[in-house]
């Protein structure tokens, strides 16, 4: 982490240790009305795969999760399936996950190969997108092999993840989207952490699963039961561009680091360890949350909400990933905190979301309200706007060119 990441992580953590004892928390101007149809209308939702999911840097993979090389992992983003490879020349690589001989997809899930074939009719890639083999060449007849290799898709490795671009001509890089988020996330030196967990589950429209990550206003309601009703609903916002970082201001019962945090008030700016400056929830825009644990070993949460095709429906997929490697070491610590967080969204947020989805399709609520203590919400809601409406490659670019 450079002195200039530093510096901003230091202040941002003193502003929140302030606000804490008694300062005032942030708040947006005015509430704001959303028209209900951000989260049933079809014609807004493909207008977002297309302007929005497409042409940005999305989240494909913690680097833990291929971290020898030969291995894999299949995603699908926006409607588009991905093949992940880390291939055996040590280098990180993007493809779609289809043959292009008819469409079929290569593989499913993670796992490990050098060589990809096909299980319609047997093409084979090699890791580096590649045609090498064609099942019953004489009969077949002659190809182009060269022109038939698979449709690769810009990956870039950013604080310990790795990002791919659907939008093959796309010109935002990783790093200049992030911008000071993603130095800041380098702090927690990803790429040396380890693959726990991963699970998906089920929701609605994908900004209902992902609003619940925007704002604390809900927690000592909504989960009253996981959480306890002594949790605060206030929370510190901090925006990066499109990107944020949320403070709760209050004990977190399944946190120990809120502690280690609060600690450092009594301390010198000059001595303090990263590892409790990163406290808090990061979002990554459009669709990622993070989050760091305590137990055994420090365990980090990355939810990203996956919208389907059709409005009314997403993805949420957690993955776990620990700090230190827990291979034949008893962890009930990091057991408990997989199930919380688990527990969490699949039996309270996300139930939550397509009661939202139900309610919302009826066409009788025509908007919703943003509260000024929802400014999360908001700011995503500005974005998601202001990305869709730039029209060209030049002025998006511009909107993250000194972010």
């Amino acid at each position: 982490m450079n002195d200039d990441t530093r510096k901003k992580l230091i202040a941002t953590s003193r502003d929140m240790l302030d606000r804490l004892n008694s300062g005032p928390k942030s708040a947006a101007d005015s509430a704001l009305e959303i028209p209900a149809t951000e989260y049933t209308s079809e014609s807004l939702h493909q207008r977002e795969l297309a302007q929005l999911f497409r042409r940005v840097p999305l989240l494909a993979a913690a680097k833990a999760e291929l971290a020898q090389p030969g291995s894999y992992k299949t995603v699908t983003l926006a409607g588009v399936p991905v093949l992940l490879v880390h291939a055996r020349d040590g280098i990180f690589r993007g493809f779609v996950n289809a043959c292009t001989h008819r469409g079929s997809p290569l593989k499913q899930d993670c796992g490990h190969a050098s060589r990809f074939t096909c299980p319609y009719h047997g093409w084979t890639f090699n890791d580096q997108g590649a045609l090498i083999g064609i099942a019953s060449t004489d009969k077949f007849g002659e190809v182009d092999k060269e022109s038939l290799g698979l449709v690769e898709l810009p990956v870039e490795e950013q604080a310990g993840l790795l990002w791919v671009t659907l939008e093959q001509q796309a010109s935002i890089n990783t790093k200049s989207f992030l911008g000071e988020i993603g130095a800041m996330l380098e702090g927690f030196n990803l790429a040396d952490w380890h693959f726990h967990h991963r699970v998906a589950l089920p929701g609605a429209n994908w900004k209902l699963a992902f609003d619940a990550h925007l704002e604390f206003y809900h927690l000592p309601v909504l989960h009253r039961d996981t959480f306890g009703v002594n949790i605060s609903n206030e929370a510190q916002y901090y925006f990066f561009g499109p990107h944020q970082r949320i403070g709760l201001m209050s004990e977190n019962p399944l946190d120990p680091q809120y502690a280690e945090f609060k600690g450092l008030a009594t301390q010198p700016e000059e001595d303090w360890d990263t590892a409790p400056m990163l406290f808090g929830e990061w979002i990554v825009f459009p669709n990622i949350s993070i989050n760091c644990f305590a137990a055994e070993t420090r365990v980090l949460v990355i939810s990203q909400v996956i919208p389907d095709t059709q409005y009314d429906r997403s993805t949420t997929i957690q993955t776990y990933l620990v700090e230190d490697a827990l291979e034949g070491l008893p962890h009930p610590g990091v057991d408990e905190i997989v199930a919380f967080v688990q527990n969490v969204v699949e039996k309270e947020d996300l139930p939550m979301s397509f009661s939202q989805q139900q309610t919302l399709s009826s066409g009788h609520l025509k908007r919703v309200v943003a509260g000024r203590n929802e400014a999360g919400l908001q700011q995503h809601y500005y974005w998601r706007h202001k990305i869709m409406s730039a029209n060209d490659t030049t002025s998006l670019d511009a909107l993250f060119c000194d972010k």
